[in-house]
């Protein structure tokens, strides 16, 4: 069938994840040291890192709200240092705000420029990205997040509430994304085809991607590829 439907995952994809998480923690640290400076005298932002992941492992509830996991991560240093949680809010903030500062791949924005003429685009991601804030809503219809539904990619619910959002059938969908589990597997067992963005050329036999690619400026072709399949 004809494609209806991109559908994008966004850190990793569109933009490189980790050095966006480093710069908004990097920056909330800084906040804190002026803030909250017992925890910054005691704890090095390596060691922060440390605790907010222990607190994750003990607290799996929280991996579909990465928002709230960071708050409630906070709140667990403010009672560890016996501190009120005044503090907590407006340090999630700043946190929230740097994590917005995105720097596409130089391959994305002419993409999906030339895209955008052609498909209904959307966009769906396990994180916090904000697509208003991160400058790239332009391209997109709407944006489906782990936090809305209450469930992470690779569980069908995420890619059954884009399907059912956009008013399409998984056949007609097609998802673009980094992620081997979360974003192919997931939205191939859910009916979607796939296009794997392997930037790291990463060797994954069991990935189930229809189309493999190593950037956005093989994307357009294959679409075509799909296409001529279908």
């Amino acid at each position: 069938m004809a494609i209806k439907l991109l559908c994008f995952d966004l850190d990793d994809t569109l933009w490189p994840c980790l050095p966006t998480i480093m710069h908004a923690e990097n920056t909330l640290y800084a906040w804190m040291r002026q803030h909250v400076p017992a925890i910054t005298q005691r704890y090095s932002i390596t060691e922060l890192r440390a605790l907010r992941k222990q607190f994750l492992q003990a607290h799996p509830d929280l991996q579909t709200n990465l928002s709230e996991a960071r708050r409630a991560s906070l709140r667990d240093l403010s009672r560890r240092f016996a501190l009120d949680n005044d503090w907590v809010e407006p340090a999630f903030e700043v946190f929230y705000q740097a994590r917005q500062v995105v720097t596409l791949f130089d391959d994305v924005p002419p993409a999906l420029d030339s895209l955008q003429s052609r498909f209904r685009m959307a966009s769906i991601s396990n994180g916090n990205a904000d697509i208003e804030l991160t400058g790239v809503a332009r391209w997109f219809e709407f944006h489906v997040s782990a936090e809305q539904v209450g469930q992470a990619k690779p569980h069908p619910a995420m890619f059954d509430a884009l399907l059912r959002q956009a008013g399409v059938d998984a056949s007609q969908a097609v998802m673009v994304g980094d992620h081997p589990e979360h974003d192919i597997a997931g939205a191939s067992q859910a009916g979607m085809r796939t296009v794997w963005v392997n930037r790291q050329r990463l060797d994954a036999p069991q990935c189930p991607a229809d189309v493999e690619i190593i950037d956005f400026s093989y994307l357009p072709d294959a679409l075509r590829q799909l296409e001529a399949k279908a």
